[in-house]
């Protein structure tokens, strides 16, 4: 990869021997419209509006010559695939890919990514204007600049993260130009299984359920993009940061896996991990500072009914909870809520037809410096509900409080699903009996 890395400004310019492209593709007809590229190293363009797509192949295809690798954003799922479609004999089609929608994780896995990249479902550009697909190839490149200068500072900080992506994004087929970037940032070859499951072994001790990460390292072979999301993540928790939608829609092992490592409570008395965070009591006192909990109501057998119901909803189990006025009803869903976004950013999403009720419950958790609840109804202006739906989406909030009306709101739900939901609830009985419907 041919000066791929980054320098300093004493030092050699980034130039890249490679070729960015960027198609625009008719939706209804699914024909190549544009065409575009700009070659990293001698900055030389093409934009074709296609009328002869064979003669506009052709100069795509001669304008690649040389290059060491070709470069786009969503390019394995979509360019690609259709050039591929309409002429499988391109000389290009034969170079190593690296696309940077899949390496941006990697680079910035905290919030708020990229601004070069929206933080949506398929992790498009962010770009001044529409169908430009030149705008998007040169987009491309300053993107990849970026990242291989994130990467660098990853080397320098984590250097078993990067010796782990190495070995996981590089186990299948079309992994050559990707480990020609890894090997190029670390000056090191591709690591041996061993050398990486020991790294992997490191990297999530004290990050997850002990038991559970000797599962995750055993089967890590064939775990790939996936366990590298996964560990990305992993580098951040406890902060704002989620899974971008992209990552959980293409590679729902990521999610699957952080959940097995961080969601689900091992049985062992020695686990630190899942004794801590999976303890009613720990989290009580975590979150609002309380010894124990309410003895009355108690259970049948004389234990706290409070503590049973979150004990129940700490484990992940659906649940109909029953409790007098005034016993610390808010409080049942609330620590597990709390918890599930610390484990795993999930999103819990309060019903509740009560405006007043909305504002005590954001306000009680804000007196105790929880910031991690956002209501939203029908009162709010449009900057408000536009900085709480950005709050939603981005990562920043783990409870939602919605009136049931706001569920007819498309771009609500378009917001909603965008997060992982950890559990939906509903905090008055008759919201199932009026709403339900």
């Amino acid at each position: 990869m041919s000066d791929a890395s980054p320098r300093g400004s004493s030092e050699r310019p980034f130039r890249p021997r490679c070729l960015s492209i960027d198609l625009e593709v008719g939706l209804r007809s699914g024909r190549i419209r544009q065409l575009a590229a700009v070659r990293g190293d001698s900055g030389e363009r093409l934009h074709c509006r296609v009328g002869d797509l064979a003669a506009a192949l052709a100069r795509l295809d001669a304008l690649a010559s040389g290059c060491s690798f070709v470069l786009g954003h969503n390019l394995l799922a979509f360019d690609r695939p259709h050039l591929a479609a309409v002429a499988p004999r391109l000389r290009l089609l034969e170079l190593p890919v690296v696309d940077t929608l899949w390496l941006n994780p990697l680079a910035f896995p905290r919030h708020p990514y990229h601004h070069l990249v929206k933080h949506y479902q398929d992790g498009g550009l962010r770009r001044a204007q529409l169908n430009d697909p030149l705008l998007d190839a040169q987009l491309t490149l300053d993107l990849f600049r970026d990242q291989m200068l994130a990467l660098q500072q990853r080397q320098r900080e984590e250097p078993d993260l990067m010796l782990a992506w190495h070995w996981l994004t590089t186990s299948g087929q079309s992994s050559e130009a990707v480990h020609s970037l890894f090997a190029t940032l670390r000056r090191r070859p591709r690591p041996d299984d061993a050398e990486a499951r020991q790294a992997i072994a490191r990297l999530l001790a004290g990050r997850g359920c002990a038991q559970h990460a000797l599962e995750v390292v055993d089967a890590a072979a064939a775990s790939g993009w996936s366990l590298a999301y996964a560990l990305a993540w992993l580098s951040v928790a406890g902060g704002n940061s989620v899974l971008p939608p992209w990552v959980r829609h293409q590679f729902p092992a990521a999610g699957k896996l952080i959940g097995h490592l961080r969601d689900v409570a091992c049985a062992r008395a020695d686990c630190c991990w899942c004794r801590e965070h999976h303890d009613a009591r720990r989290e009580l006192r975590r979150w609002f500072g309380f010894a124990d909990f309410r003895a009355e109501p108690a259970a049948a057998d004389g234990d706290s009914l409070q503590q049973r119901i979150v004990e129940a909803a700490l484990r992940g189990e659906h649940l109909l909870a029953i409790l007098p006025t005034g016993t610390g009803k808010s409080l049942c869903y609330q620590i597990p809520a709390l918890s599930r976004f610390t484990r795993i950013g999930a999103l819990s999403v309060v019903i509740s037809p009560l405006v007043a009720l909305m504002a005590d419950q954001v306000a009680g958790l804000r007196s105790r410096g929880i910031d991690a609840c956002v209501a939203i109804n029908g009162l709010l202006s449009m900057p408000e509900r536009a900085d709480a739906l950005d709050r939603v989406r981005l990562g920043d909030v783990g409870i939602v409080i919605v009136s049931p009306e706001q569920l007819r709101s498309p771009m609500l739900r378009k917001v909603l699903a965008q997060r992982e939901i950890g559990a939906w609830i509903l905090d008055e009985a008759h919201c199932l009996s009026k709403w339900g419907h």
